[in-house]
């Protein structure tokens, strides 16, 4: 093995072949460990027993994707737009910042998960509170950073933009959002992990369906393997959501160019 290793390197492999055999390696020694008994199959399965899962629980899964998909594109699409837009409201305000930051850093100190059983008494076991509570965990890390970053921000700007002609949404959309958006971008990602997350957790305590649910569900049943399949399609989902974060912050640094260019920067 070490010297087959020590062939590849001194051959001009070329990158996907390499991490294609690394991932096919990890997955023999990982089936090989399952295989010889090393760990107990309750507490890690084997890439064989993950196979064998979406027989069994490959349906389900299926249809809890979009279950799971669609709370957490409107839960983003929620906390995105409020923590944004909150946050740039008191950032820019010296009373607000004063008065209203706090508060939020206070509650952002309490661990989010106590309020749940609440979200579950007013919002129900349907998609509804899992909705509410991925938003609520993801507005506040967004919230908080766009404050900071909008206190940092050089007020002489919107002085600017005012001696422009430029007031209201057109005042932060040209003046404010375009010089703040890289640590804006920035809590997007830390707010979008934490949306994900909460919807996800909140799906394996108390759910009627979703990827989050059938995981705590074969959990209890001690099927190892179909909990493993689970895992692995909330993983794929959060891949899938920091591509797309990607992708928007490319187009976000081309419009914030485009911006600065028109506005006279």
């Amino acid at each position: 093995m070490r010297a087959l290793l020590a062939a590849m390197s001194e051959m001009k492999v070329p990158g996907s072949a390499r991490k294609a055999f690394y991932v096919v390696l990890f997955l023999l020694i990982w089936q090989a460990i399952c295989s010889v008994g090393l760990v107990s199959p309750i507490i890690l399965a084997s890439p064989l027993s993950i196979v064998l899962a979406v027989r069994t629980s490959g349906l389900e899964y299926l249809f809890a994707i979009p279950f799971t998909l669609f709370e957490i594109v409107v839960g983003i699409g929620a906390a995105w737009t409020l923590g944004v837009g909150v946050g740039l409201l008191i950032g820019t305000s010296r009373l607000l910042s004063v008065a209203i930051a706090p508060i939020l850093s206070a509650i952002f100190a309490v661990p989010l998960i106590v309020w749940y059983p609440i979200m579950l008494i007013w919002f129900g076991l349907g998609a509804e509170s899992k909705i509410v509570f991925g938003a609520a965990a993801g507005f506040f890390p967004i919230a908080l950073n766009t404050i900071t970053a909008a206190q940092s921000y050089d007020r002489n700007f919107m002085t600017l933009g005012r001696s422009l002609g430029a007031s209201g949404l057109r005042l932060y959309w040209k003046f404010v959002l375009p010089l703040l958006l890289s640590p804006i971008i920035a809590s997007l990602r830390i707010g979008t992990s934490f949306v994900v997350i909460g919807i996800l957790v909140s799906e394996m305590i108390a759910s009627t369906d979703g990827i989050g649910f059938w995981i705590s569900t074969n959990r209890t049943m001690f099927k190892t393997g179909d909990v493993y399949l689970g895992i692995l399609l909330a993983l794929g989902a959060c891949m899938l959501v920091n591509w797309l974060l990607t992708v928007l912050e490319r187009r976000a640094g081309a419009w914030r160019d485009a911006e600065l260019l028109s506005s006279g920067r």
